[in-house]
């Protein structure tokens, strides 16, 4: 929380400007400091009602005044509640007096926690916690990597919140539009690996990006795209789902958005050893099948004849408590 006002308490705050598409940054949002508490708000709720309850907390970006709240719904987390209302847990709202604010699905506040985060930011998030229903997941058929993404998703979150928090100007969405046309003579880089060959909006990915280098991770940690220097895009060798905690995950992200390139050049590294390691192993093995064919071949003009890899975390372990940062 300290982390959070020191870096963000007097920002200016930027709206979008719909008429002047130029002057589009992606960071704009109603209050600086209420973006960097919402966020911590939302990754408390991710720890302690995603795994057991699937309530997610999704980040909206309003095209009239930028990043402004944070949906409570279960709507993406499995087909089985497809027609639950997109904020049926309420919403944190970034916008108001003493924001973030929880508030009902209509928007009437429930709880302040502006002040709250500053002065006693852990009793304020407990008291949001009691406010959201702790309802168990329902049986049902979720996805067959509901498994997989109920341990990795909230160490992503995590990660995310706290590269965020320690760096302004960093934005993460979990709403993404693929076009299948060019934007800008370039496309998206989703429709490019085949997430999406049609229009359309997915919930199963998550972006961050921090000023021109940008990243996208699956929310179960199958797959994680990122910009290279060349401006293309690449996939990786070790996926995040492999990762053993969320500072692993958060030291890849700040990899990726070059926070610390050499992170970024040692996996580089590693992935060539690899690959050259892969090719001698390829090339050793023909040297070896040539040498058989040809001691096939001398035996039969002879004789005529032919030689007949800290253990990965329990599923209900949360990767963190409530704490005052």
């Amino acid at each position: 929380m300290k982390l959070a006002i020191q870096n963000y308490e007097g920002l200016e705050a930027a709206a979008p400007n719909p008429d002047d598409p130029e002057k589009f940054t992606g960071i704009e949002t109603p209050d600086r400091l209420a973006f960097a508490f919402g966020w911590i708000a939302a990754n408390v709720v991710i720890q302690r009602r995603y795994r057991r309850c699937g309530i997610d907390a999704l980040p909206i970006y309003h095209p009239e005044t930028g990043w402004d709240r944070f949906l409570l719904t279960r709507r993406v987390t499995s087909q089985e509640f497809k027609d639950e209302p997109a904020n049926s847990y309420g919403m944190i709202m970034l916008d108001g007096e003493d924001a973030p604010r929880l508030t009902t699905p209509g928007g009437k506040t429930i709880l302040s926690m502006g002040q709250g985060m500053r002065e006693d930011p852990i009793s304020t998030l407990k008291q949001m916690l009691k406010r959201i229903p702790r309802e168990e997941m329902p049986d049902g058929k979720h996805g067959g990597r509901w498994k997989q993404r109920r341990k990795v998703y909230p160490r992503l979150f995590r990660a995310i919140t706290e590269t965020l928090v320690a760096n302004p100007g960093t934005v993460a969405a979990r709403e993404i539009f693929v076009d299948d046309r060019p934007i800008d003579g370039a496309y998206h880089p989703l429709y490019l690996h085949g997430a999406a060959l049609e229009p359309k909006i997915l919930y199963d990915w998550m972006m961050v990006q921090l000023g021109r280098w940008a990243v996208f991770f699956r929310t179960h940690g199958g797959q994680t795209i990122y910009e290279t220097e060349r401006r293309t895009w690449s996939t990786v060798k070790k996926q995040i789902a492999d990762e053993e905690s969320y500072e692993d995950i958060t030291r890849r992200l700040e990899g990726f958005l070059r926070l610390k390139p050499e992170v970024l050049e040692d996996e580089k590294k590693k992935v060539s050893t690899a690959r050259a390691k892969r090719k001698r192993g390829k090339k050793s093995e023909d040297e070896s099948e040539s040498a058989d064919d040809q001691t096939t071949e001398k035996l039969v003009n002879t004789d005529d004849e032919v030689a007949v890899s800290e253990q990965p975390a329990a599923d209900n372990r949360e990767d963190t408590e409530v704490k005052n940062g």
